[in-house]
């Protein structure tokens, strides 16, 4: 009894503090994803967000409508400045948004960094990286880094 009141005050807490979430109608979210909040997270119509899943919006995020996000996957709009040693070491941020299209189907424990846009029908394979846009549309992606893997009809 202990367990469930506590997902159930973990919950509220994401929805009270959450000032910049837009759910329009037939959003559905399974189980409990985790949200860390910043900028604003966009939601169109008819999104599935799957258990496990974690959204690091501090940069924003942006769902196009009959999208999934599946088991686990992970949307992270900041990360460190690594390729510069003194911002590195002053733990400086860097970060972009993330905007998904339509009809996009991200598979279980993807992982999507900052700056990433996915272009409508596209499929990300399970455990893919993706690093870099995903630009031709209603394809295949999946890897580490997420590569091209063939185009299909709608």
């Amino acid at each position: 009894m202990i367990g469930r009141a506590v997902v159930k005050i973990e919950s509220i807490i994401h929805y009270l503090f959450n000032f910049s979430l837009y759910f329009p109608k037939r959003v559905k979210i399974y189980g409990k994803p985790r949200v860390l909040f910043g900028e604003k997270i966009e939601f169109s119509e008819n999104v599935r967000i799957n258990d496990k899943v974690f959204l690091h919006a501090v940069n924003g995020i942006a769902i196009g409508k009959n999208s999934t996000l599946s088991y686990g996957a992970t949307l992270i709009t900041e990360s460190y400045d690594v390729t510069n040693r003194e911002k590195y070491m002053k733990r400086l941020h860097k970060g972009a948004r993330i905007e998904i299209g339509d009809n996009v189907w991200i598979g279980a424990n993807v992982i999507i960094l900052p700056g990433v846009n996915i272009a409508d029908g596209v499929i990300v394979g399970a455990g893919s990286v993706v690093t870099k846009c995903l630009t031709k549309k209603n394809s295949l992606y999946a890897g580490n880094p997420a590569k091209f893997i063939k185009e299909y009809q709608e």
